[in-house]
């Protein structure tokens, strides 16, 4: 029970100051807001390196998850707001980079504590690492800028025009000068118009929040938190180990991302979403074939087989999902005015969804509920509804600036369907006698 409290007060903390850190990205800035997510980090990896209980560890937890909570909605957000319009989706997804990176070091220091120091409070030193790298983040915040959209947004024009003129050089004067008249425009729209929470729920907005929310949150259940959680006990019924294979994992998690980091704004959005949500259903029903109908613990061969397909579905996830769904759509798809908002919303939904897995898939996996082969078909079920969502209703986003995304989602939802269905058969080479529009003139 103390475990599983230990394990959920992080999630809580995350799920509850995600809606709250939007908000306060609106009213205070972004470059606040992030500092003291990375001071609140700081005080929870203080208070669970010092606990000397059960209580002071799972309120330690809390902090952490409260911090993690407004970092994961307002750093994606800051970063798509200081980004040029044809490298925003690479530098978003240097945080997912960033997250893989910190998952592969994690192991390493746990290892190394592990088996090197080896005492009794060795615990307190991969706790109290966290603190280190806070304080890292913190100085090396005080070098940031606000983003320039947030300081146009609250009458600043004069700094916002200094801090793009810092961020995109000085010898890019003409297209800083479109730039910051294309953002100006757009605040003088903004304040025209009201913003609130009641609006995030309003007709005009509701495929914005339907598409910000729904792939995030269906990210999560691709199956990539269940496979994480449970490949070492897979690996060690086939008598290998399952720690060894972790840090595997790790490592190509890690190394994959680094092609949604080069292909995001190559490829698009789209393209990469819908390869991966592909591969990984075929990855997580070709597993489940096999485990469903072959002793993978006694067949050399199925064994073999299984691993690859767990790595492929982790290549798949990293190189699109991983960095594509869960940073980049939600960091660019909302309007200015609502942004910090539905941030917060749809990063609620993000750690609404891995509570959710954490909770399901020990019940799932049991051999008396669906196993693992049940529990790996379970998860495919939702990248087989995640695949036409995406073809018709994600319109695509790269290169398209912050301020014209709103016109992306302006159209009727049959017209907007349409228009999608336009533009996969665009990207796909013709046959003879076909038309590009034809599948969609069918819609």
């Amino acid at each position: 029970l103390e475990k599983g409290w230990i394990t959920s007060a992080f999630m809580l903390g995350c799920f509850v100051a995600s809606p709250f850190a939007g908000y306060c990205s609106d009213r205070f800035g972004r470059w606040l807001t992030v500092l003291a997510g990375t001071v609140i980090f700081f005080v929870g990896g203080a208070m669970q390196t010092g606990a000397n209980g059960v209580e002071l560890m799972i309120a330690g937890r809390a902090v952490s998850g409260i911090s993690i909570g407004v970092l994961s909605t307002v750093v994606p957000l800051y970063i798509a707001e200081v980004s040029p319009a044809n490298l925003r989706g690479s530098l978003v997804t240097l945080q997912q980079l960033g997250i893989t990176f910190g998952i592969l070091v994690a192991f390493c220091v746990n290892l190394f504590v592990e088996r090197v120091v080896g005492s009794t409070w060795d615990w307190r030193i991969s706790l109290g690492a966290q603190c280190v790298i806070a304080l890292f983040m913190g100085l090396g915040m005080l070098f940031m800028p606000e983003s320039p959209r947030y300081l146009a947004w609250k009458g600043d024009t004069d700094q916002a025009r200094a801090v793009l003129r810092k961020l995109r050089g000085s010898d890019q004067e003409k297209k800083l000068a479109a730039e910051i008249a294309e953002i100006e425009r757009d605040v003088q729209d903004l304040k025209m118009q009201k913003s609130s929470w009641k609006e995030l729920f309003s007709g005009k907005l509701a495929l914005t929040m339907l598409v910000g929310i729904f792939i995030p949150t269906v990210s999560q259940f691709s199956g990539i938190n269940a496979i994480m959680l449970y490949s070492a006990t897979i690996f060690n019924d086939m008598c290998l180990s399952g720690i060894a294979m972790t840090a595997v994992i790790g490592v190509v998690n890690f190394l994959f991302t680094f092609i949604a980091v080069f292909l995001s704004d190559k490829s698009g959005r789209k393209p990469l979403l819908l390869t991966g949500a592909t591969g990984m259903l075929l990855g997580l029903v070709a597993s489940a074939a096999i485990i469903w109908t072959i002793d993978y613990t006694t067949n050399k061969s199925a064994a073999n087989g299984i691993v690859f397909l767990i790595m492929f579905f982790i290549a798949n996830y990293a190189s699109t999902w991983g960095a594509v769904a869960s940073w980049i759509v939600p960091s660019e798809v909302f309007p200015m005015r609502v942004r910090g908002k539905a941030i917060g919303l749809a990063t609620m939904g993000n750690w609404l969804a891995n509570v959710i897995v954490a909770f399901v898939t020990p019940i799932l996996i049991r051999p008396d509920v669906a196993d693992v082969s049940g529990t790996f078909m379970f998860y495919a079920c939702f990248m087989f509804i995640a695949i036409p969502f995406v073809a018709f209703l994600l319109p695509e986003t790269k290169g398209v600036p912050l301020e014209e995304m709103e016109e992306k989602f302006s159209l009727p939802l049959k017209e907007h369907i349409r228009n999608n269905a336009s533009e996969l058969c665009r990207r796909r080479p013709k046959t003879q006698g076909s038309k590009p529009d034809d599948f969609a003139n069918k819609l």
